[in-house]
């Protein structure tokens, strides 16, 4: 997965690309570059902020940025991609490819409920991973620490 400042430059990018070509007359075919990589960084951006909402509490804790700061550039990021996404869609519209642009977008949702599924599973289960792994450390230590103790006990009682 690209960072999220990453993916709004390649989107950014894309999106001025397809304006570009459509100001010059280009077919909505001609564009399929643009549009494969403005739609690919909106899915990095989706990718990010399903990460960040099921990543392990101690990778939370331990993040160079802050909660606040995360959560910022995410909400930034998906809402300047909605404008440019909006404005993509207003181009296909008023260049007669409505009907394209509505079966992209038909096929565009299955698959990114399939993907979007699929990196919660991923997430959710190296969130239960890692913080079984802790829970598990804690009580291991917890334990030698009762045996240490219970050891001086004996050691102490017997003589």
């Amino acid at each position: 997965m690209i960072e999220i400042a990453t993916a709004m430059s390649i989107a950014t990018t894309a999106f001025r690309g397809v304006k570009k070509m459509v100001e010059a007359g280009k077919e909505a075919e001609d564009m399929y570059g643009y549009f494969m990589k403005f739609f690919e960084a909106t899915e990095s951006v989706s990718e990010a902020d399903v990460l960040n909402q099921n990543a392990p509490k101690m990778s939370k804790f331990f993040a160079g940025k802050s909660v606040e700061a995360q959560a910022l550039e995410i909400a930034m990021a998906r809402s300047r991609m909605e404008k440019m996404e909006k404005e993509l869609k207003d181009l296909m519209v008023w260049t007669g490819n409505d009907a394209l642009y509505f079966d992209m977008m038909r096929e565009r949702r299955n698959i990114r409920n399939a993907r979007l599924a699929a990196a919660r599973r991923k997430a959710q289960n190296k969130q239960l991973l890692v913080d079984g792994t802790i829970v598990t450390g804690v009580m291991i230590v917890a334990m030698i620490g009762i045996f240490m103790v219970l050891g001086a006990l004996q050691a102490g009682g017997g003589s």
